[in-house]
């Protein structure tokens, strides 16, 4: 009995070993920006755009470098596939939702970053039913890339000019969400295609 207990310990202590790696740590670090990002998003003051804007350069910064650790310390695990995608969702969509309730994107590009995350998540779970762990695919590359552009674009553009934007600014600032938003859009088809393409 001794043994067998011994040997679950071990075990449940390997687990923990595999999750809290240092890049597994990092992405987890993303997820705990999130809320004072989103708070000093909607505070309405100058400062805290500066700040926010801050927090928001280390977070992307953050989703470049657990990446670059964990195949530089060969720590790329099925955890830190899941997790990174996750931590990147739960971040951007609610930086895009703090953006919609400063009215600084229409609802109906919300709904459809929301769409995609959620979809790709089941897509995720179905793929690991079939063929196991899905990967990030480089359409979901493009997706972070010109989301984090047109995030970190439209904050500095707010914090620099504040809550009345020059009208040719304004128009730059929409275009830039707009293509962040088709961008999203065809990574969820891609996504879609491959799965479901795989399973055929």
């Amino acid at each position: 009995m001794g043994c067998r207990t011994g040997s679950k310990n071990e075990f449940e202590h390997v687990k923990q070993q595999q999750f809290w790696t240092l890049p597994n740590t990092i992405t987890s670090l993303r997820v705990l920006a999130t809320a004072p990002v989103i708070l000093l998003l909607v505070s309405g003051e100058l400062w805290a755009l500066w700040a926010a804007l801050c927090l928001m350069v280390l977070s992307e910064f953050s989703d470049w470098i657990d990446g670059v650790l964990a195949r530089r310390r060969g720590q790329v695990s099925n955890i830190g596939k899941l997790l990174d995608p996750m931590a990147d969702s739960l971040y951007r969509v609610s930086v895009f939702t703090a953006f919609t309730a400063n009215h600084w994107m229409p609802l109906w590009m919300l709904l459809i970053i929301i769409c995609r995350d959620v979809s790709v998540s089941y897509l995720r779970v179905h793929a690991e039913q079939k063929k196991g762990t899905m990967g990030a695919r480089q359409s979901g590359k493009w997706k972070a890339v010109a989301q984090s552009i047109a995030q970190l674009v439209v904050v500095a553009g707010y914090a620099i000019w504040g809550p009345t934007l020059p009208e040719m600014l304004a128009l730059l600032l929409s275009f830039v969400l707009l293509v962040a938003t088709a961008v999203t859009a065809y990574s969820l088809l891609d996504y879609a295609a491959s799965v479901f393409r795989d399973a055929g």
